[in-house]
């Protein structure tokens, strides 16, 4: 709510722009390298190192999940705003009401009994006190339905996020890359990359192809060996 009394609120604005970037930025550090070296040992053969590009947005944006995800994200921030839009208009009405109210009662004082001027004093006073709770009632319901929303976009985001990188890792060891990185374009994470590289195609047909209810869990991380040498 700003001074004039008018509430705002950001979820659907956040809807349209799409996921939380919140969470592409923590998890960047497995962005900047999703699958790191599967069998970087290799490295001292003189086999070729195979690398491919993911570009995670891309594939929010593109895959039918991510595109579900992001309509079922609209849908929430469109009813919040229906909810939002009416509590403003009642709020409208009521301030009108009181300009009103206010109105008669300085064109009618002079006309009015003490006991008549003093009621109707009060019942203006009533309905201000009414309309101030209405419009903190507001404020607070603004507050809690954005939290709702990023809360929403936020676990929306992650899931999809986990099962995306279940499936870049998948691919990873089946077409044998030793590394895969998370970039575009544009991107100042990849300063060049050969378009022929870009598996973010392959990425969004096999993210589409797996159930919507599939669970996913990430892979188990094998401690480095004890070195035996205490520091």
């Amino acid at each position: 709510m700003d001074a004039a009394g008018t509430c705002k609120v950001d979820a659907k604005e956040e809807g349209a722009v799409w996921m939380h970037k919140g969470c592409l930025r923590r998890v960047r550090l497995w962005t900047c390298m999703v699958v790191i070296a599967w069998g970087l040992g290799l490295a001292e053969t003189a086999q070729a190192q195979k690398v491919g590009i993911v570009d995670l947005q891309a594939v929010l944006d593109q895959s039918v999940r991510g595109r579900s995800a992001k309509d079922r994200l609209r849908e929430l921030g469109d009813r919040l705003q229906q909810e939002i839009k009416s509590k403003l208009e009642f709020k409208r009405q009521k301030e009108e009401e009181l300009q009103k109210l206010q109105t008669e009662f300085r064109t009618q004082k002079d006309l009015l009994t003490e006991q008549a001027r003093a009621a109707k004093d009060e019942d203006y006073r009533r309905r201000a006190r009414e309309l101030k709770r209405f419009i903190d009632d507001t404020n607070r319901f603004t507050e809690d339905a954005t939290q709702e929303f990023r809360e929403r976009e936020i676990r929306e985001t992650q899931g999809l996020l986990l099962s995306v990188r279940k499936v870049v890792q998948e691919i990873g060891e089946r077409e044998g890359y030793n590394l895969v990185l998370e970039g575009n374009e544009n991107t100042a994470v990849v300063l060049y990359f050969n378009k022929a590289i870009d598996i973010t195609p392959r990425i969004v047909q096999r993210f589409d192809q797996l159930p919507a209810d599939q669970t996913l869990t990430p892979a188990a991380t094998t401690p480095a060996p004890s070195s035996g040498k205490k520091r």
